[in-house]
């Protein structure tokens, strides 16, 4: 029994010493046998950066509203036709602007005897023929031909108007036409030259031409005087029938006389109600039953008023002489003549003049 107790003891043992030594056979720990992994350091991720926003390079706007220039010695000043002109040169008895790809305006201005003695006027269709064909060789009814030639006298100064049109651009440097005007007597002359090279920018160069204005000392100063202001408001009533209704002392509203409530009346004074001014007394635009307040007498002389017709939808406007060489409207708005036949106002709109008075504006409807 003894030695029973002695082999289970033995074996129990062996089995123990055989299990020690299976766990430390490697000779190393279990942990050490696999390795932990390693964690590569991976660069740290950049901040994202905002992309810049492109910078906003500045257009021009083509079609504003014209511009007036005053010449640095305030002598003289000239509506431009929208923003892409720039001046150019401005110096005494010279001022020029230039539009890309559209024309240029030269403005020169001459005074003596002696620049008298040596300057040619285009007092007649003829010298203005000649000027042209001694510029650059050019050959009348070939290379060019004279439009809208006129010749007016403002109390002894002599106004003339023309457009050169040119056949051969080869020889006008590219420009399509060129236009005149010039204001001169014995002692002294402006002269204003516009070329173009755009055959829309046209009816806009001539209304420039059409606006220039002496501001200075100047014997030329009354053929042309300085502009009035466009009026700030042309929308009311009051505006259109200005120097009209001073008769008018109802104080009634245009509703309750003609039972309408609209009082308005557009910036060329033609929709104003015609029974207001019945009820009233006062002017009214309406060509059926009134005259305007003009007297006969300014109803048809030329001199005084005048009929004319916008172009770009034939509607009438009757304008009057201010007494200062200006042609205005109801509102105060002015008007140029480039001829006889063209009128401008000062946003370039153009309007063209059949040789009426007021009266063909205000004829009875049949």
């Amino acid at each position: 029994m003894k030695n029973k107790k002695l082999l289970a003891m033995t074996a129990m043992v062996i089995t123990a010493s055989v299990l020690m030594t299976a766990c430390s056979f490697s000779g190393k720990d279990k942990s050490e046998e696999t390795p932990a992994a390693e964690v590569t350091p991976t660069a740290e991720a950049a901040e994202p950066t905002a992309t810049p926003a492109p910078t906003a390079e500045p257009t021009i706007a083509p079609n504003v509203q014209s511009t007036t220039y005053t010449s640095a010695d305030k002598s003289i000043a000239i509506n431009l036709p929208d923003a892409t002109w720039s001046n150019k040169t401005d110096e005494t008895d010279m001022v020029s602007f230039e539009s890309p790809d559209v024309g240029s305006i030269l403005i020169l201005h001459g005074q003596g005897e002696d620049t008298m003695a040596s300057t040619v006027i285009p007092s007649t269709q003829d010298m203005a023929v000649s000027l042209d064909q001694a510029d650059g060789d050019k050959v009348n009814g070939t290379d060019f031909e004279i439009q809208d030639y006129t010749s007016n006298d403002v109390n002894g100064i002599g106004v003339y108007s023309y457009t050169t049109r040119m056949l051969n651009t080869d020889k006008s440097g590219g420009d399509l036409y060129v236009v005149h005007k010039v204001f001169a007597n014995d002692t002294e002359y402006y002269n204003i030259e516009a070329s173009v090279k755009s055959e829309d920018a046209l009816d806009s160069i001539k209304a420039a031409v059409a606006s220039f204005q002496i501001l200075g000392d100047s014997s030329l100063k009354e053929a042309a005087p300085q502009q009035a202001a466009p009026a700030a408001d042309n929308s009311s009533a009051d505006n259109a029938t200005a120097g009209n209704t001073a008769a008018d002392n109802s104080g009634a509203a245009a509703s309750d006389n003609a039972g309408n409530t609209d009082a308005s009346a557009s910036a060329d004074g033609t929709t104003a109600d015609a029974s207001q001014a019945a009820d009233n007394g006062t002017a009214s635009t309406d060509t059926s039953t009134n005259s305007g307040g003009f007297t006969d007498e300014q109803l048809s002389n030329t001199d005084e008023t005048r009929t004319i017709y916008r172009n770009s939808d034939g509607h009438p406007l009757v304008i009057q002489s201010d007494g200062n060489g200006n042609w205005v409207d109801f509102d105060g708005n002015t008007y140029s003549f480039a001829d006889e036949q063209d009128a401008y106002d000062a946003d370039g709109n153009s309007y063209y003049w059949h040789g009426e008075a007021a009266d063909v504006y205000y004829m009875p409807v049949q």
